[in-house]
C-alpha cells in the first residue's frame, strides 16, 4: 500500500492543477462544427422523439 504523506499529496495536487490548465485551454478554445456535424445535428433536431428508445428498454436489453 502506497504510504500517504504530506508531501505526496501536495505533488499530486499540483499534477491535478497542471491538467485543470491544459483542460480550461481546450475548452476556452473555438470551435467550431465541421458540415457535417451540422448536418446530422440539423436531421437529428427533425426527428421524432417517439421514435427514441427508452433508457429502461436499453438497460433491459443489455442487463
Amino acid at each position: 500500500m502506497t504510504e500517504l504523506t504530506l508531501k505526496g499529496v501536495h505533488n499530486e495536487v499540483e499534477e491535478l492543477k497542471k491538467e485543470v490548465k491544459k483542460m480550461k485551454v481546450l475548452v476556452e478554445e473555438d470551435f467550431e462544427l465541421s458540415e457535417n456535424a451540422k448536418k446530422e445535428l440539423a436531421e437529428s433536431r427533425n426527428e421524432d422523439v417517439s421514435t427514441y428508445v427508452d433508457e429502461e428498454e436499453v438497460t433491459k436489453e443489455f442487463s
